[in-house]
């Protein structure tokens, strides 16, 4: 592989969703190896029985001498995999062009896995979409950006936003429950006229990167409007708790980084828009 590249250059297609699949993997290893180290006492400990030595207690020692064989192939398999490898490769490669690895301390080490299925979740998501697109795709002119981000400018006085570019680049920010929160919102124009919208939560940390895959897996991907009023939910939203599960914390120890509206019947009759908070498991 390192000669299919030039010298101490990583390959180029190594983009976030294939990052975070080979964390994903490095972390499952992990976590087999951590298992494995109970090997040994798994298979003994049926010997310790203070029961009489019989069937019972040699099908479980067999069980356990074979399924700590059984793990052992299985690390073993995955270590060597192509893919594992790859990563190995690259990791060595990138060392070689940068040895600085002081940001590799904001990397988290746990987490991974759950954000290769979330993300796994967006491309789908995006897959789907834009399908849908294809169908009913509205132009957004220049003129509608500038009033799109002027309007809600003055909607929301206390959410600082920069832009340039002709509002193609939007930089966002804002307080949120004592977190400094920073959108980065780009408007890319296509060549046949249609454009697409690129949005970062910014921050290496959770729940920066939490709050970046849930604002990736919106609806209404290419909807400026949509899509600002999902930012400023992040600042106006009160609800602490996540809307489905009712509880504060996910299984990963996350707040609610997710946001979706939903559509209710307003005090004159008129159908109105709330945004809602979620855990990012809790996502349809």
């Amino acid at each position: 592989m390192a000669s299919a590249n030039t010298a101490g250059q990583p390959s180029a297609d190594w983009d976030e969703e294939r990052c975070i699949s080979a964390l994903a993997q490095l972390e499952s290893l992990q976590n087999q190896l951590t298992n494995l180290r109970l090997a040994i006492p798994r298979v003994v400990e049926p010997l310790h029985s203070s029961a009489p030595i019989g069937p019972a207690i040699f099908k479980a020692f067999k069980e356990g001498l074979v399924g700590s064989q059984n793990g052992i192939k299985l690390f073993r398999a995955q270590w060597h995999s192509e893919e594992v490898q790859s990563a190995f490769e690259h990791s060595k490669q990138s060392f070689n062009r940068n040895s600085d690895l002081s940001a590799a301390t904001q990397v988290p080490p746990y987490g991974w896995i759950q954000a290769e299925i979330a993300t796994q979740k967006v491309s789908k998501r995006k897959r789907t979409e834009e399908q849908i697109d294809d169908d009913k795709y509205v132009a957004l002119p220049q003129d509608e950006v500038f009033r799109l981000v002027h309007e809600f400018s003055k909607i929301h006085p206390v959410i600082k936003v920069g832009s340039k570019d002709k509002h193609s680049d939007l930089m966002i920010q804002f307080v949120a429950s004592s977190l400094t929160l920073r959108f980065h919102v780009v408007l890319e124009r296509e060549a046949n006229g249609r454009h697409k919208l690129n949005v970062d939560c910014l921050g290496s940390t959770e729940p920066f990167m939490s709050i970046a895959r849930c604002v990736a897996s919106r609806p209404q991907a290419n909807d400026l409007k949509y899509l600002l009023d999902m930012i400023a939910a992040y600042k106006t939203t009160k609800a602490a708790t996540c809307t489905k599960c009712s509880k504060v914390l996910d299984s990963s120890g996350l707040t609610s980084t997710g946001r979706r509206s939903k559509l209710i019947e307003g005090a004159n009759g008129a159908p109105e828009t709330v945004w809602e908070a979620f855990h990012e498991s809790c996502l349809d």
